[in-house]
């Protein structure tokens, strides 16, 4: 069976690569300078030039980061639909075509919308169609520096998530209802570890869009604090906190702790050699 949560991770650290080493675009950067402090957009993503060479690099670029990032997603509504489905299963098994059913989906969805976006929406005479200039992203803003909805960046990547995310709210919902924990504590412990795996703070990102003012900076810090952590807490919520976990790192550190290494110590001593004119001495080791 596909380990669902393995494949989220390691899609996103996919992303994580490719987004660093390619997320800036050097031709664009060299095309143009900006000498104010404004946030405009520049001209370099307003003109339509033909794409070369040495620019379809970023083309592919954000193909990939879009579909990266897409997959990432959609794999954690995979996870959480495999949950529901053990949830309600009494004897917790998956149906057979459950593995190739997820593995269509997790990579063949996000496959399919990043295609179709790129199909669209990019062309040789006018690559800014799909993505920016500056950077190697999906396209987004129009010439009055406001969010197009008509851009990629929308249908191709927030409208997605959007629905993704809305799918697995409802999908939190059922698990928190079939989960019958005694302990409230372990009940909201366990929701809350599966919100985050579920990459859900990422709603606020939405409610980021759609605020103004003290509203829009105080969920702007908690969406950057809730998406850059949510890695740490996957670990600490889904590893670190396992009994099995902490017995081997118990284990190993106790072994390290016994490992006793056995140093030679010599005792030097010079003893001068009186029956010779000349002064002499010889060492003795003890």
């Amino acid at each position: 069976m596909i380990c669902e949560q393995g494949r989220t991770e390691e899609d996103l650290l996919a992303f994580i690569i490719t987004f660093l080493s390619g997320v800036t675009n050097k031709d664009g950067n060299d095309n143009e300078r900006v000498e104010n402090e404004t946030n405009g957009v520049l001209d370099s993503d307003e003109h339509v030039a033909a794409e070369d060479d040495s620019s379809r690099g970023c083309s592919a670029v954000t193909a990939l980061l879009h579909f990266f990032l897409l997959a990432t997603f959609m794999w954690n509504s995979v996870y959480a639909t495999q949950e529901v489905l053990l949830f309600r299963k009494i004897h917790h098994k998956l149906p057979p075509y459950w593995t190739p059913l997820s593995a269509t989906i997790g990579w063949g969805v996000p496959a399919v919308v990043m295609a179709i976006t790129l199909g669209i929406t990019y062309s040789m005479d006018n690559p800014l169609g799909y993505r920016q200039e500056e950077f190697c992203w999906l396209a987004a803003l129009d010439k009055s520096k406001n969010f197009d909805y008509g851009k990629p960046m929308f249908w191709g990547f927030v409208l997605p998530i959007g629905l993704i995310l809305i799918y697995n709210v409802v999908l939190l919902v059922l698990v928190s209802r079939y989960d019958n924990s005694f302990k409230s504590i372990r009940k909201l412990l366990n929701t809350f570890s599966l919100a985050v795996l579920l990459g859900l703070s990422w709603t606020l990102g939405y409610l980021v869009l759609v605020t103004e003012g003290t509203a829009h900076e105080v969920l702007s810090y908690l969406f950057c604090i809730g998406t850059t952590t949510q890695g740490l807490l996957i670990f600490v919520l889904f590893t670190a906190i396992k009994p099995s976990f902490r017995g081997r790192v118990l284990r190993s550190v106790r072994t390290i702790s016994s490992v006793n290494i056995q140093l030679k110590q010599f005792k030097y001593s010079l003893q001068r050699d009186w029956t010779s004119s000349n002064e002499s001495y010889r060492v003795r080791i003890d």
